[in-house]
């Protein structure tokens, strides 16, 4: 079988792509392991409630709202947009997030000690090289160590160390000094984020987007996975037991996992030097409201190393929807090294410890949770160590020549 275009991964980037080229008049097929096609982008509904693979909301910069946005058949109606209630556990307490710019809302003694951590801090002399010394340079070693390097930590699943200065990019506050003085004295300096605001369906979950994506797509084939690649020949292998020859692949399945397909010495020996981490998002349906600290947080994240996830969000705070009435549809992420998630003890380990803290906390009580659902995103935060702009380069440099064209987040290792 030969087709001109070949779309590997159903997930947003590839239904885009998909989209895109037939709408062009070209031949293609896309191919996506999973039974149903959104990759990440997906939504569980289980009995009264509707659990997002983690916290997916949509962010638009290129559009003014969801019906502008190409190929996806969204309706306005269909969506609304919420301000940001996002919070940092700190001192006891739920503290305005970004926490760099309200840490006038810590106990007063912790407030102090950052407040002098940072008037102390080591000036920015030449060039930041990484992660680690862009937040010890621009917030001071105190709120550093006790809040920024170990949330990154956990939600990275690495030593800030490791990162470089590409670790930052748009989604990490800057170290604005007018901001972060305001914030010492709680004085509000209106700066809005890039998550400031977002949209999110009204009912159904962010699959609201996937379906529209996938809307009147004629050549998809779901449950079969791409088992081989041969770059010399174009030819892939699926566990479908099929053969397909491409002249232009579009691949959103992650890097390393692409390279490692392809069974070329030089692509697989660059693969092993990209790292990345795992999350598992456990999502619990809750008999009754949140505490009253929780009523409106779409989401907390929680810094502190003795508590095994980093963040804790809560779907029904951002859509009623997303649980029947008296209930509620909350999650937390954990962070795990990418190369130890088949080894994670998940169900009987993992998952106890992470329902003893959240009771701990006194966000929800065992006896309430009336359903989990477990998902697993084996590629959540890719690293960006100092080698990786080089390595991805030569890697794409290398499929490039054989027709192929990563697409996405993952496929980019972005």
């Amino acid at each position: 079988m030969s087709r001109k275009w070949l779309v590997a991964g159903g997930g947003i980037s590839g239904l885009a792509a998909a989209q895109a080229l037939q709408a062009s008049g070209h031949d293609y097929v896309l191919l996506e392991r999973c039974p149903a096609v959104g990759g990440l982008t997906r939504t569980t509904q289980v009995e009264d409630f509707c659990f997002d693979y983690t916290g997916h909301f949509l962010h638009l910069r290129r559009f003014p709202s969801p019906s502008q946005i190409p190929f996806a058949h969204l309706n306005d109606g269909d969506w609304e947009t919420v301000e940001r209630k996002s919070y940092f556990f700190a001192g006891g307490r739920l503290i305005n997030a970004p926490i760099q710019y309200h840490l006038g809302e810590l106990p007063d003694e912790l407030r102090k000690e950052c407040e002098a951590s940072y008037n102390a801090r080591p000036a920015a002399d030449g060039k930041i090289e990484g992660f680690r010394e862009f937040i010890v340079s621009g917030f001071g070693q105190a709120v550093a160590d006790r809040f920024l390097i170990p949330q990154n930590e956990k939600t990275m699943a690495t030593p800030l160390g490791r990162l470089s200065i590409g670790a930052v990019k748009r989604f990490f506050p800057q170290p604005d000094e007018q901001r972060i003085r305001a914030g010492f004295a709680n004085e509000a300096v209106e700066t809005a984020e890039y998550n400031s605001t977002f949209w999110y369906p009204k009912r159904g979950g962010i699959d609201v987007l996937t379906r529209g994506l996938a809307q009147g797509l004629k050549s998809v084939a779901t449950n079969e996975e791409i088992i081989g690649i041969d770059l010399e020949r174009r030819v892939v292998s699926t566990s479908a037991g099929r053969s397909i020859q491409w002249e232009k692949m579009l691949p959103s399945i992650p890097l390393k996992a692409l390279c490692k397909l392809t069974r070329d010495p030089q692509l697989v020996a660059a693969a092993e030097q990209l790292s990345h981490s795992s999350t598992i998002s456990f999502n619990f349906g809750v008999r009754g409201k949140l505490p009253s600290e929780l009523k409106d947080a779409h989401w907390v994240y929680v810094p502190d190393r003795d508590i095994p996830f980093y963040r804790f969000g809560c779907y029904s705070n951002i859509s009623p929807a997303m649980s029947s009435s008296g209930y509620s549809a909350v999650y937390v992420e954990v962070g795990v090294p990418g190369g130890e998630i088949d080894g994670t003890d998940i169900a009987s380990k993992l998952q106890t410890e992470v329902i003893a803290a959240l009771e701990k906390l006194g966000w929800v009580k065992s006896e309430d949770i009336v359903c989990t659902v477990a998902h697993i995103i084996r590629c959540a935060y890719v690293h960006h160590t100092p080698e990786r702009d080089q390595l991805v380069r030569d890697i794409l440099s290398r499929l490039n020549a054989a027709g192929i064209h990563p697409i996405g987040r993952y496929g980019l290792w972005d």
